[in-house]
């Protein structure tokens, strides 16, 4: 009768600590998962900023005839030499 009774209590032991791990690992999955969600939210959040931002603050281009923006990173020499060889004929 004490094995039976060592043994019952074993298992329950062991199927506490099974219970209280369990739920642990769950909690720990879930808060996770949360602060996932939270993070890819302040993302969105952040680039939607960003975008607004630059809208409000974007440069104001004033194309004038002839004029050549030579800061511009993509600016072909070649079209800009052909434009100005046309200008001279």
């Amino acid at each position: 009768m004490s094995t039976f009774n060592v043994l019952r209590y074993s298992f329950l032991g062991a199927g506490l600590f099974y219970g209280a791990f369990h739920r642990y690992s769950l909690e720990s999955a879930q808060h996770e998962e949360h602060a996932t969600k939270q993070w890819k939210h302040e993302e969105k959040l952040i680039r939607q900023a960003k975008a607004e931002y630059a809208k409000l603050h974007a440069p104001k281009v004033t194309k004038t005839e002839g004029a050549i923006n030579w800061e511009d990173p993509n600016l072909d020499f070649g079209k800009v030499l052909e434009g100005l060889v046309q200008k001279l004929d």
